[in-house]
């Protein structure tokens, strides 16, 4: 026999054997994943961020399903049993813990009575119009909680937006970036509040005409892990002390709710599958969670790069407003502007509760 003919005959069952391995080894991998996603969920839900580098992951929660952007399209193409159902357990779990947020939104009218919320993280190195502007760009809130602010920007807010704002409550701090601000366009008074010293937070009473609310302006405890590693900290030593700092100054502020409606606003340096959070969303309800769609990333604002490793822009939803059921959240969606900030704005639309 010809030698081209042995190859040819050959050929298919060449083919045959390459198809299997090909099968084998996606099966394989799609069940790692799985198991992987499986392994952490588990730990997740078990002992939350008391692991430092759980902790860490916890923080990058939707990043560990970008897998799935490549299995599923292949799980349509090659329509292999064992690696198909690989692919329902990681599936299920991202359902779980963000299929709400990806519903379609039922279109709900502005309510007369209704009060627009602002959160703005606007960088305490920023001074310029252009991020004052940033506040009033898609629509003028009634209320904006402002973290960071230094003295050059209070100014700055002070001539661009003093005139639509005629209340306000203007905490600067011993840091250039631990001021914070309350703007409002209804009466406020400022209340003391001595089991939450020590940390960024306001606590004002605004008056909308016949209606009281408290606010809780918060920025907490700030985790900068590339700082930690440009300084030679101790990773696991700062990641235990900056998450717990959070989760004690959240236990402090869930003690101290006003009875009446609240709103917390602010920066919480903490996303919604912390330990931290989890405290808050015991007490209140997330408006982003309710009324929001997607997942609502506000940081970074912009893309970088650190030691030539490119950082992506909006890996994180730290931004967060939160309200008690004396209200309905109608609608909340992250700004689609920063100015110089890092953080982009949330604007959370609340109806009174009838």
């Amino acid at each position: 026999m010809h030698p081209s003919n042995l190859w040819l005959g050959n050929a298919p069952c060449g083919w045959w054997y390459m198809k299997k391995s090909l099968r084998q080894m996606g099966t394989v991998l799609g069940w790692l994943y799985a198991s992987l996603i499986i392994a952490w969920f588990v730990l997740h839900a078990w002992v939350g961020d008391a692991i430092w580098w759980l902790a860490l992951l916890n923080s990058f929660t939707p990043f560990l399903f970008l897998p799935l952007l490549l299995i599923l399209p292949a799980c349509l193409v090659c329509r292999w049993r064992a690696f198909q159902i690989s692919a329902v357990p990681p599936v299920l779990i991202f359902l779980v813990l963000y299929g709400d947020l990806f519903l379609p939104q039922l279109a709900i009218a502005s309510g007369e009575d209704s009060l627009v919320i602002m959160t703005f993280n606007v960088w305490g190195y920023s001074g310029s119009a252009e991020t004052a502007q940033a506040i009033i760009h898609d629509e003028v809130p009634d209320i904006v909680a402002i973290q960071e602010l230094s003295s050059q920007m209070g100014e700055v807010l002070l001539a661009e937006l003093g005139a639509v704002y005629p209340y306000r409550s203007i905490r600067f701090g011993a840091e250039q970036d631990s001021g914070m601000a309350v703007l409002s366009r209804y009466p406020l008074a400022v209340l003391e509040a001595e089991g939450l010293s020590g940390w960024q937070m306001q606590v004002v009473e605004i008056h909308t005409g016949e209606r009281t609310v408290t606010l809780y302006n918060i920025h907490l405890e700030v985790a900068n892990v590339l700082a930690y590693i440009e300084d030679g900290t101790s990773l696991p030593e700062a990641v235990r002390a900056s998450w717990a700092k959070r989760e004690a100054q959240v236990r402090a502020l869930v003690a101290d709710l006003r009875p009446g409606p609240v709103i917390v606003a602010g920066d919480l340096n903490s996303t919604d599958q912390s330990t931290a959070y989890g405290l808050l969303r015991k007490a209140l309800a997330d408006a982003h969670r309710v009324a929001g769609w997607g997942f609502g990333h506000t940081f970074p604002a912009y893309g970088g790069s650190w030691r030539g490793i490119p950082i992506v822009a909006r890996q994180m939803r730290i931004d967060m407003i939160f309200y008690s059921q004396d209200f309905v959240a109608l609608r909340c969606q992250v700004g689609s502007t920063h100015g110089e900030s890092d953080h982009l704005p949330v604007v959370a639309e609340l109806v009174w509760r009838e």
